[in-house]
């Protein structure tokens, strides 16, 4: 029985190697989904903000043209009524200055509030221009532990 072959260790080896690749293309796998919807939820807000943006832009058009109108019409007459007119809710008399919020997805809200310049070079400046969590929310830092009855 010189001539016999002992094939059970190399057999065994071999199938280790084979389950341990492909335990690893599976976990590699799992991760490039996990990367993909990351990605995707990160295309998609971006998507949102940028639209929230745009709006704001469109905004600042119109402020700006209601301004100048308002301040062609009041002349050296009572600027405050004719911003009022012009602006409606927009305008916060008693800051001066004229601020919107726009909506976006996840209870999020574009504020973007404008100082008016009277008798500067600009009608106005941004002086605030950022998203913030419309929607209250509690952490619940209780912990439901088993009591035993």
């Amino acid at each position: 029985m010189k001539g016999r072959m002992n094939i059970g260790s190399t057999s065994l080896i071999l199938i280790f190697i084979v389950l341990c690749l492909a335990t690893f293309g599976l976990l590699s796998l799992s991760s490039a989904k996990g990367d993909w919807n990351l990605a995707q939820k990160g295309a998609a807000s971006a998507l949102i903000y940028y639209q929230a943006d745009r709006e704001g832009e469109n905004f600042l058009e119109m402020a700006d043209k209601k301004l100048q109108e308002a301040f062609l019409s009041a002349g050296s007459g009572d600027v405050e009524t004719a911003l009022e007119v012009a602006l409606g809710d927009y305008y916060r008399k008693e800051t001066g200055t004229v601020e919107t919020d726009i909506p976006m997805e996840y209870g999020q809200v574009l504020h973007i509030e404008l100082r008016i310049n009277e008798g500067g070079s600009t009608l106005f400046e941004i002086s605030e221009w950022k998203v913030f969590n419309q929607d209250e929310y509690e952490i619940d830092d209780s912990m439901p532990v088993w009591t035993g009855v």
